[in-house]
């Protein structure tokens, strides 16, 4: 009788723990498609901050351009003029920065920006600026060398 008693909660606890496994195993599977859904929102967020602020960047460029172009000896219009061109360059840097750090998806990032990042580096007006040891864009131009000159890697 005692060993019927033993025997049946020894089975009623074996039951309930595969029951707290299978909950477990269940609920991580749970967690772990949740954690990938925020990571990839969070990745898609980041994309667009980073097309965002290239845009805007372009967009005082290409604003500060035309008041120059109306008034070429206006040293403010200058100076604003180059510091549009520097924000502009810096969110390319922000961004080949990002791709660097593995914060992006590479691959999307390649396709988004192989084109853009190949005319920075490569023409007028602003490969002046990637040109020489003393360049300060150094995440953008380690990009430009992974995609366009992958021997110097």
């Amino acid at each position: 009788m005692i060993a019927v008693i033993s025997l049946s909660i020894s089975v009623i606890s074996l039951l309930a723990s595969l029951l707290n496994y299978y909950n477990y195993w269940n609920l991580q599977k749970k967690y772990n498609d949740m954690v990938k859904i925020q990571t990839q929102a969070a990745l898609g967020a980041l994309e667009t901050q980073i097309r965002t602020a290239i845009n805007d960047a372009y967009d005082k460029v290409l604003s500060m351009g035309m008041k120059l172009a109306q008034a070429p000896d206006n040293e403010v219009f200058q100076n604003a003029y180059l510091a549009a061109e520097e924000i502009y360059l810096n969110a390319y840097e922000d961004a080949c920065g990002k791709y660097n750090d593995g914060k992006i998806d590479r691959e999307r990032f390649r396709l988004m920006y192989f084109t853009e990042i190949g005319n920075l580096v490569d023409r007028e007006p602003y490969n002046k600026f990637y040109s020489g040891s003393q360049s300060k864009y150094d995440a953008t131009l380690k990009v430009y060398n992974e995609w366009y000159h992958p021997e110097r890697n």
